[in-house]
């Protein structure tokens, strides 16, 4: 027994050891581990620091022919100093590549559909779809057929861009997150970038002409024509004009509840649709200003992301001809987009004109390649499109060519169509924009702003005189026929675009009496002018009109802060009439209950898109669901026609909507109501049922506000893929006041003002200017997120740089 007892003692001792040994050992490899962690996170905090651009001292050997000075405020805006327009340009590419190489790289890559030899595979499909519009040979093209100077200053530029690239210690961080090495910047790639704001900016496939087509295709005239009809209790057009309200179709011409089971539920999306390219700006002249200078607005409404679309500058060319200029820039361009020069200030909004035409190839029988003209019958070429892919063998896409343009798809027959796309044509883009620099009054600005190589837009502009002045920025077409936005066929009399428009045939406004110029995405202008602009989806007008009126009941006289006011204005005037509707619908529900809890919000109603209203949220809910079934009523023979067709609500459709809620005609309505009232009830119980972003905190109807639903989220592009960096890379959620649409203060989770800014030229010290995000698209720079918080706030910040912090000199 002893010994037994001596040999458990014994064995528990070497147990023991042998449990110390393993606890010491398992304390050690952890130790390793953390080290091990450790050393690899002060490797990468290395190398990103390594990334981290130089700001102070001289650079000799960099590749400019003078000195030239880039001095950074405390926020980091540049004031670039240069000799002559080939310097500067260098340095504003080498400041661009420096702080925003991997935005530049992806503007690129996308207007070429080459993102999937970066990004892999799952970016095959886009590449796809941007690769039929061969950008890059389009761009090719385009750079040939510049002028000397012009290609000598974009050959600059990318000399500046690459050497700013080469001067990093290391590479951009997101190089070394993709195991990947950046391409140098050529001359080619500037022109890419301006085909990444057409592709933002307009329709690339023409689908809102293919859904016009369709409904005519498969509706009575009178019902295609109330759908297209527009709102014209909301235009704004700054020449007073008024397009026809919609005549709701008689009985004999339309009767819904005689045809029968028909697919009147709208189909499943996504709880907030998809958000439109838009902008607002305006123009205030002289006489309604203090100092008799006019003054112009501007908030560009843009996807939001990490870094911001613009980059902030000073471009001051110290010579003789020189010039001082400050505002916004695009990284991969050599250019201010807009500012002021100190005698005109200018800015832009999309203007949505046609700029695109579908055309529908009449197929020969026998041969898949051939289509019928009115010349005849001609046949498809082709073009081999390698997309390169990251970790996979490449991709051959066959592109089919017609006269017109490439084959973008198919239609509602499942016929190819070719799209006609003013930026298919070198002509299109150039670097004119630059003639801004050395312009001094508002006329002169309007009369070079047709040659501008850049998507078609209202350009608004106001000089030191007080003058002011509307017209479109870009070349625009001259429409082959009388049906506008529609899509034509191959065998048409005349087909396609028919060159250019003559400067003296371009719309203009000059000096309006009233001393006010407005545009926010909606039409501009009545009569002739408005139709060789044409309408490819135009915002209906009711922002545009908030923004008319809010200019008009300022106090005299305006200056900056007064434009801060109106771009801020969150006033939910547009959605007072379906708070009203909203309200007679809770009294009409059957469902007392849940009818009780909505009137208790809507009692909550602030009249503003304000992040703490429940009321603004349920209202914007209940509207959607009503216009949804409206819609995909109204349309349904033709959803019957193509099952597959992405239908869209265009904006006019409020026009129609509205007239059909208020006349309530029994024979546009679809027998699967019983009356108007069972649609509305429908959609109230809809609108009643809390979003996910409310569902999974187990939310009610009074806490789920419209800053639940519509918290701003602005995030790098490969946080997504890197949740662990998200904290570094993207910036806070936040929820700002604003709404998707229809009021100045225009935000949604990932969509609103890229910036904003209002200046008097000749004014610059008074003027604000701030963005989404900071100058530098590196987060471990001071720069990354400076200005943030003065967006969110609405703070105005200076649009001029402040005193200077950090100074670059670069020595030829």
């Amino acid at each position: 027994m002893r010994k037994l007892s001596r040999a458990l003692r014994s064995g528990a001792r070497r147990s023991g050891a042998r449990r110390f040994g393993a606890r010491r050992f398992g304390a050690m490899a952890a130790a390793v581990l953390v080290g091990v962690v450790l050393a690899a996170a002060l490797a990468g905090w290395l190398v990103l620091r390594a990334s981290l651009p130089r700001l102070d001292g001289r650079t000799a050997g960099t590749g400019v022919h003078s000195e030239v000075r880039v001095s950074r405020d405390a926020v980091g805006v540049p004031t670039i100093t240069a000799q002559n327009r080939g310097d500067l340009a260098f340095a504003l590419g080498y400041l661009h590549a420096q702080d925003r190489f991997f935005q530049m790289d992806l503007l690129r890559r996308a207007a070429a559909g080459e993102l999937a030899a970066l990004l892999g595979p799952a970016l095959l499909p886009a590449d796809r779809e941007l690769r039929r519009h061969r950008f890059r040979d389009v761009a090719e093209r385009a750079v040939a057929s510049l002028d000397a100077p012009s290609r000598a200053l974009l050959h600059a530029y990318a000399n500046g861009a690459n050497a700013g690239l080469s001067a990093l210690r290391a590479r951009p961080f997101e190089y070394w997150l993709l195991r990947a090495e950046p391409q140098p910047w050529r001359p080619v790639d500037t022109v890419l970038c301006a085909h990444a704001m057409f592709l933002q900016l307009q329709d690339p496939t023409g689908h809102l002409q293919l859904q016009r087509g369709l409904l005519r295709a498969t509706l009575p005239e009178a019902l295609w024509r109330f759908i297209e009809a527009g709102a014209p209790e909301w235009d704004a057009a700054i020449d007073g004009s008024r397009s026809e309200p919609p005549r709701i179709p008689t009985p004999e011409e339309i009767d819904l509840r005689s045809l029968g089971a028909l697919p009147v539920a709208p189909p499943e999306t996504s709880e907030h649709s998809a958000d439109p390219a838009g902008s607002n700006n305006w123009a205030v002249a002289g006489s309604r200003t203090a100092d008799g200078a006019a003054l112009v607005a501007n908030d560009m409404h843009l996807g939001l992301r990490v870094p911001n679309t613009w980059y902030r500058a000073r471009l001051v060319q110290a010579s003789a001809d020189g010039f001082d200029e400050v505002g916004l820039t695009l990284p991969g361009t050599p250019s201010l987009i807009a500012g002021s020069n100190g005698h005109i200030a200018w800015g832009f909004t999309n203007s949505y004109g046609e700029f695109a035409k579908v055309i529908r190839l009449v197929p020969v029988p026998g041969d898949p390649d051939a289509y019928a003209t009115v010349e005849g019958t001609q046949k498809l070429s082709y073009v081999d499109e390698i997309i390169e892919v990251k970790g996979a063998p490449s991709e051959h896409l066959k592109v089919a060519i017609t006269p017109w343009g490439p084959v973008m798809g198919t239609d509602w027959q499942h016929r190819p169509y070719a799209l006609d796309w003013v930026a298919h044509d070198p002509a299109a883009v150039n670097i004119k924009l630059l003639a801004l620099e050395h312009i001094h009054s508002a006329a002169e600005a309007l009369r070079a702003a047709g040659d501008f190589g850049m998507p078609g837009q209202n350009i608004l502009v106001g000089d030191a005189d007080g003058h002011i002045g509307w017209s479109i920025a870009g070349r625009l077409p001259r429409h082959s026929d009388t049906q506008p936005v529609v899509p034509q066929l191959s065998t048409d009399s005349a087909v396609g675009f028919e060159g250019w428009l003559a400067p003296a045939e371009r719309p203009l406004v000059l000096d309006p009496a009233e001393g006010l110029l407005w545009s926010a995405n909606a039409r501009v202008v009545g009569g002739e002018a408005a139709r060789r602009i044409g309408d490819d989806g135009m915002d209906r007008g009711a922002r545009a009109a908030q923004i008319h009126a809010d200019l008009q009941e300022a106090a005299p006289p305006l200056a900056p802060l007064t434009s801060l006011r109106v771009e801020l204005d969150d006033r939910a005037l547009f959605l007072e009439r379906w708070r009203a509707l909203l309200g007679q619908a809770i009294e009409s529900a059957p469902d007392k209950r849940s009818a009780a809890a909505a009137q208790a919000v809507l009692a909550r109603w602030s009249g503003h898109a304000a992040p703490n209203d429940p009321a603004f949220r349920l209202t914007v809910a209940f509207r959607h669901e009503v216009e949804a079934r409206v819609f995909y009523m109204l349309v349904a023979p033709a959803r019957l026609a193509d099952r597959e067709f992405n239908f869209e609500i265009p904006p006019s459709f409020e026009g129609p909507l509205w007239r059909l809620l208020q006349a309530r005609p029994a024979h546009m309505l679809a027998a699967a109501y019983a009356d108007w009232d069972t649609l509305l009830d429908e959609a109230f119980v809809a609108s009643t049922r809390l979003p996910r972003e409310c569902a999974s905190e187990h939310m009610d109807l009074a806490s789920c506000t419209w800053g639940r639903v519509n918290a701003v989220r602005i995030a790098h592009p490969l946080s997504a893929a890197l949740p662990l960096l998200r904290g570094l890379l993207d910036m806070p959620t936040v929820g700002p006041p604003g709404a998707h649409d229809d009021m100045p203060r225009i935000q949604g989770t990932d969509f609103g003002a890229s910036e904003r800014f209002s200046v008097s030229p000749g004014h610059e010290r008074d003027a604000y200017l701030h963005m989404p995000g900071g100058q530098s698209g590196h987060p471990l720079s001071p720069f990354y997120r400076a200005g943030f918080d003065a967006w969110v706030e609405g703070r105005p910040t200076a649009l001029l740089p402040g005193p200077a912090t950090h100074e670059l000199v670069l020595m030829p």
